[in-house]
């Protein structure tokens, strides 16, 4: 079952476009219904835009300025975050995880463990505060973790499936047993 390590880049890559997908798809419902916040990729876009220009830390949100291309720089960023954070998760996690429940508790731990980016310097950086918490309103916290857990879990849910499969590759009967 050992993969070599351009097929393991592979699949993160894969699985990491996979587990972005899944928690954009469970925010855009979540957030239509008021559960949670809407991801706000143009806003992404227009931060991507001043950290390439060497800006780093503002006031507040509204002191970044718009760039045209900003959804398509949002779209660009996330889902290179998505893969980029996929990456060790497949490489050095996953092989040391057994037990498909583990390798479950684990992504999930992964996700909100990703959630830290978010909430410990994105938003702090944008004059949100610490966990998004400047005007008291646990809202940012909230959606944050919603998301990166849905991510976390999707990524440990494209692995067990992963390694279902080539189970049944390697030992056919063995998938009876499940």
């Amino acid at each position: 079952m050992n993969m070599r390590p351009i097929g393991v880049m592979a699949m993160a890559v894969l699985f990491g476009i996979v587990a972005t997908l899944t928690m954009d798809g469970v925010n855009s419902v979540a957030s239509s219904v008021g559960l949670i916040g809407k991801l706000n990729l143009a806003f992404i876009g227009k931060l991507m835009n001043q950290w390439l220009q060497g800006q780093f830390w503002f006031l507040r949100p509204g002191d970044i300025p718009d760039v045209p291309e900003a959804l398509m720089m949002g779209y660009g960023a996330h889902y290179f975050a998505g893969i980029s954070l996929a990456i060790p998760f497949y490489c050095l996690i996953c092989p040391r995880v057994k037990s498909g429940g583990g390798l479950f508790v684990g992504a999930l731990t992964y996700g909100l463990a990703c959630s830290l980016i978010s909430l410990c310097f994105i938003y702090p950086s944008v004059g949100l505060g610490l966990w998004g918490m400047a005007g008291k309103n646990p809202a940012l916290l909230i959606a944050s973790l919603a998301n990166h857990a849905v991510y976390g879990v999707a990524l440990g849910g494209c692995a067990i499936a992963w390694r279902r499969r080539m189970l049944q590759k390697c030992m056919p009967d063995a998938a009876m047993l499940h």
